[in-house]
């Protein structure tokens, strides 16, 4: 039933969990002006030497603004205002994760070496508990210290094999990693999907799985369980591939807090499990022939009142904001733009967030289309906006959008 623009949410009153009903084909928008209260443009400068193509990944701290560019395999720093500070590299090295490490306050980097081109199979075997092998020179973690931007200091996690992996951040001096690969000619039966562990030791695990039997983790590389931070750093929030279930990891325990429940065409049936599939191509038909299942619940993030979260499909995805307190979910990618975002586009995929901000990303020749295409309505720019569209070019640095969500949302 869709009341106010949303679909309500029926709760599960049999268990702690939420029980969302989303249905992707009927999910509505609303207008920016009712979902944030403050909608600030940032452009990132552009030099000669911080110029980058798009943004892979956005850490923010107090005072910076932390850029990974996937094409250049570089990080760019910029302070609070968009001004360039630094640009850093790891010779030799490809930068596939980085995080904010609060306790060191310092940016965690997880690279690969480009030089060396390592299976999932192969690194399923670093990662078993006897494996001796040095793998310092395939992946590397790495500390980047944040009180001096411009010296550059950093210090390696030494032979930290679980770097394949990029785990993430968790309760001070601990890990939550997730590598899921099945095989025939597995040696063992059981592994986990998640586990918990320090630089060398697993001290826990959640969900168990079938090495040698569970095709659907055969030939898609090795799956992974999402892990993505909260503003807790011994608080996670955790989701599995093909499941539709979000918890909440804690030291001392993994709750569900959340269970989707999607219509038929979106939902992977019991049989995907048992299917039995031979070859990297019949899963990827199967996939073709199913692109509205979904695979994976991703980049949840909770924001008081709010959750967002992205439903991402066999091919494809969608986004979704959740209002706890009215029990409303709003599909974000038709969040529309109005006088307060002074008619530029606020929706697009979630970069990062801080206590009081989410942080997307837009291109500035998607700026300088969407200002060409609402000049009709004659809006007011800040003198930031007004600045950036007389004085940059399409070619320039993306820009970040800081949105504050509101407290509550008027549903009217």
């Amino acid at each position: 039933m869709f009341v106010c623009g949303a679909l309500w949410l029926c709760l599960n009153a049999s268990a702690q969990a939420k029980t969302l009903y989303v249905d992707p084909s009927k999910t509505v928008g609303a207008p920016a002006s009712r979902i944030f209260d403050e909608i600030r443009f940032i452009p990132l400068e552009t030099t000669k030497k911080s110029l980058f193509g798009a943004i892979r990944q956005l850490v923010v701290t107090d005072s910076l603004f932390i850029v990974l560019d996937g094409d250049t395999d570089a990080l760019y720093f910029f302070n609070k205002r968009g001004k360039f500070l630094q640009k850093y590299r790891i010779k030799r090295y490809r930068i596939r994760d980085i995080q904010l490490d609060r306790t060191k306050n310092a940016l965690l980097i997880f690279s690969l070496n480009k030089n060396y081109n390592i299976p999932s199979v192969k690194v399923q075997e670093y990662l078993e508990p006897e494996s001796q092998t040095d793998i310092s020179k395939y992946a590397k973690a790495t500390w980047f210290y944040l009180d001096n931007v411009k010296a550059a200091r950093t210090e390696d996690l030494k032979n930290f094999r679980y770097a394949f992996t990029n785990p993430v951040r968790f309760d001070k001096n601990k890990f939550a990693a997730s590598f899921i690969k099945a095989k025939r000619t597995s040696r063992d039966t059981l592994d986990y999907q998640l586990k918990i562990i320090d630089n060398a030791n697993v001290l826990q695990n959640y969900f168990p799985y079938n090495k040698k039997t569970e095709s659907v983790y055969y030939f898609s590389g090795a799956s992974q369980c999402s892990i993505m931070p909260t503003q807790n750093d011994s608080v996670l929030l955790v989701t599995r591939p093909f499941q539709y279930e979000i918890y909440t990891l804690t030291p001392s325990a993994i709750t569900e807090s959340y269970k989707l429940i999607l219509p038929m065409e979106n939902a992977v049936p019991a049989s995907f499990f048992n299917t039995g599939f031979s070859s990297r191509g019949e899963m990827d038909m199967y996939k073709m022939e199913h692109a509205k299942y979904a695979e994976k619940i991703q980049n949840v993030i909770r924001f008081k009142n709010l959750m967002f979260f992205d439903l991402n499909l066999f091919r494809g995805y969608n986004r979704y904001l959740f209002d706890n307190k009215t029990n409303l979910i709003y599909d974000y990618n038709k969040i529309s733009s109005d006088s307060s975002s002074y008619f530029l586009p606020v929706s697009g995929v979630i970069k990062s967030f801080d206590e009081e901000h989410i942080y997307l990303s837009i291109s500035a020749k998607s700026m300088f289309n969407a200002k060409k295409s609402s000049e009709y309505r004659d809006p007011q720019y800040d003198e930031v906006l007004t600045r950036f569209f007389e004085t940059r070019k399409e070619t320039d640095n993306p820009v970040l959008i800081q949105l504050k969500p509101k407290e509550d949302l008027v549903t009217k």
